[in-house]
């Protein structure tokens, strides 16, 4: 199942946003205002590359009937994300603490300069190999990606708002 979000951040440059993006103190308070745990596994930079390893925890609950399939009541992942400075483009996949054999999720996030700001974008699909529930358990996640990626995009913009 594929999924997307766009959104347009005001008041910041290209350049500035995607320092904003890989920054570890705005990345802490955005996860804590987006309810997920964070802990940094990983993060190189070499070459004008960044190389980047996120343990992720949602701090919330999935539906019981998915609970109950995969054997948890919490969806915990590993994110591996890979940026090229200057390119504007973030390939991203992740790696399930549960059923990571039957889960595949991958993507991009593209950041793009429109007037007045940027243009996040982000493109990404799921696979959930379980019969007769995959498509379920695809639904719930993409829709909590969603959802995330909105809440995230009203935190960065009051980010922007009270540090510029």
């Amino acid at each position: 199942m594929k999924f997307g979000a766009e959104h347009i951040m005001k008041r910041i440059s290209l350049a500035d946003y995607e320092k904003l993006y890989f920054d570890e103190e705005f990345n802490v308070a955005l996860c804590k205002q987006v309810k997920l745990s964070r802990d940094l596994i990983k993060r190189e930079e070499k070459d004008g590359k960044l190389e980047r390893v996120v343990r992720v925890s949602p701090d919330r609950e999935i539906p019981k009937p998915v609970a109950k399939v995969i054997g948890s009541n919490r969806i915990e992942y590993t994110e591996y994300v890979q940026y090229e400075y200057g390119k504007h483009l973030a390939k991203w996949y992740t790696k399930s603490s549960v059923l990571s054999d039957k889960v595949e999720t991958h993507g991009e996030v593209r950041f793009a300069e429109v007037p007045g700001g940027v243009k996040r974008i982000l493109n990404g699909e799921i696979t959930v190999k379980i019969f007769g529930v995959g498509k379920i358990i695809e639904k719930f996640v993409a829709a909590d990606i969603e959802r995330g990626y909105e809440d995230a995009a009203k935190f960065t913009q009051q980010w922007i708002d009270k540090n510029s």
